[in-house]
This record gives structure tokens, C-alpha cells and sequence, in this order.
């Protein structure tokens, strides 16, 4: 992947700019009331890349989020001498830990997942893991679900937006969808275009997403050297954190 500049343009510009003239204003304060929330995040950082500001916000507005996190995060730097995968998922951990209390959310819980190679939606370690986690939501009592979109380009997002459906298809609540990678998606606005979209103003919770992105140093270029993939977050991703409203497209509501 190619790294950009600082100065880079934050991805998806134009779709940000459509889905934000269409959206539903509503305060952090109010969609605070739709808690207790579930952040569903297929790795560890994308919580904070896509609902850093979310979770601050809600949390400083009374809400009590919860972070699940889908896979272990061990497959970003394949064979970095010295690391293995166990290694960079205890690490990896540690991070999202971290940036957690940065964000004053909730402990997190972790479904381990291997990294890149999620189970099919209807196969048995699939309903397991739904099952799992519906009973979980149960017993924490979530109101509301927000997931990455089922439209992004990576396996983990896309399996981790058909998890998050088939639990809240179990319980029947709220489900949103956040975007990360799918900024990228040169038709993104246009696919999702039947979708409501809801703008919840997050800016207060921007310098505490910082502060969490600062956390996991190792998808930032640090830490781990030497793999054959040496991923780092672009520069243009990391300006994601400028955009003082997080914007989440509202699922229909299950049959």
C-alpha cells in the first residue's frame, strides 16, 4: 500500500460531503439516550479510526459503549522477525487497551477471530460466535449496534457488518454502519445512496481520538520492523480523525 503525505486529503471527500448534506443531525447527547452501545470493530484501531470520536462523545455524554473487537490483528506484519503471530495479537491487545481508556469506553471483549480469514456468514463457527455474542449483548444490555460497512474492501470488515446483522436479527435492535476503508471505494456514496444516514456531532471527542490513534503504534509504522507486508497507515487515512461529525448509515430495520 502506498503511504501518502501529511498534507494528504482525507479519502472519499465527495461521499463524505453527499452523505453529510442528507444526513440526520443528532446531538451525542441524544444518541447517548440509544445506549448502552456496541462498537463492533473487525480489528484493533479500527474503533478508534472509525468510532474514536463516537465513543468519546457518547461516553462523555453519559452512555456506556462496549468495544468488540472480531480477530486477533496478528496478520498485519507476517513474518517480522522476532514476532510471532501470537506476539503481535498480545501486542496488538495491549494497544487497543490502551486506547480504550483513552476513549473512556468500556473493557473490551475479544472474539479472536484469526486475522484475514473469517468464517463464512451460516457456517457453524459463524452461528457460534453470533450466538455468542447475542447473549453477551443480552446480558449487557445493548440498545444500539454500530458496525463497520458491509460494503468495505477487506474480509474482516465485511464479515464483522454480517455478524453484527444476524445478532441484531436475533435481538431486534438499532444497527448502524461506520465507515473506514470504505472511503475508498470510488462508488461508495452511490451504493449506499437508499440508505438513511445519521451525523452525530463528535468534534468534542476528537482530541481524545488522537490520543487513542497515538495507542496502537504499530499501525503506525512502529514497534514491528522487518515483515514481508510492513503495514502502516497511510497518511490520508489518518486524516479521518479531522472530520469533526461521524456519519453511520442506519440498516433497515430486520424482517
Amino acid at each position: 500500500m502506498v503511504v501518502t503525505s501529511v498534507a494528504a486529503a482525507p479519502p472519499g471527500h465527495r461521499a463524505w460531503s453527499s452523505l453529510f448534506r442528507r444526513a440526520q443531525r443528532v446531538s451525542a447527547t441524544l444518541a447517548a439516550t440509544r445506549g448502552p452501545w456496541l462498537i463492533l470493530a473487525p480489528h484493533p484501531d479500527d474503533e478508534t479510526l472509525g468510532c474514536g470520536a463516537l465513543i468519546a462523545a457518547l461516553s462523555a455524554s453519559g452512555a456506556r459503549v462496549h468495544t468488540v473487537f472480531l480477530t486477533d490483528g496478528a496478520g498485519s506484519h507476517p513474518e517480522a522477525p522476532g514476532w510471532s503471530r501470537k506476539r503481535i495479537a498480545g501486542l496488538r491487545r495491549t494497544e487497543a487497551a490502551t486506547a480504550l481508556i483513552q476513549l473512556k469506553g468500556a473493557q473490551a471483549l475479544h472474539l479472536d477471530w484469526p486475522d484475514a480469514d473469517p468464517p463464512a456468514p451460516g457456517s457453524p463457527a459463524f452461528e457460534r460466535t453470533a450466538d455468542r455474542l447475542t447473549a453477551w449483548c443480552r446480558a449487557h444490555r445493548i440498545r444500539s449496534i454500530a458496525v463497520t460497512w458491509g460494503g468495505e474492501p477487506h474480509c474482516d470488515h465485511a464479515a464483522a457488518a454480517a455478524l453484527a446483522d444476524a445478532v441484531r436479527r436475533r435481538i431486534a435492535i438499532p444497527l448502524y454502519q461506520y465507515v473506514v476503508w470504505g472511503w475508498t471505494v470510488a462508488d461508495m456514496a452511490e451504493r449506499v445512496r437508499n440508505m438513511r444516514v445519521v451525523s452525530i456531532q463528535t468534534a468534542a471527542g476528537q482530541p481524545r481520538q488522537r490520543r487513542a490513534m497515538a495507542c496502537h503504534r504499530s499501525q503506525r509504522g512502529g514497534r514491528i520492523f522487518g515483515a514481508v507486508e510492513n503495514f502502516r497507515l497511510p497518511s490520508a487515512m489518518l486524516r479521518l480523525l479531522d472530520r469533526p461529525t461521524t456519519l453511520l448509515l442506519e440498516m433497515p430495520r430486520a424482517a
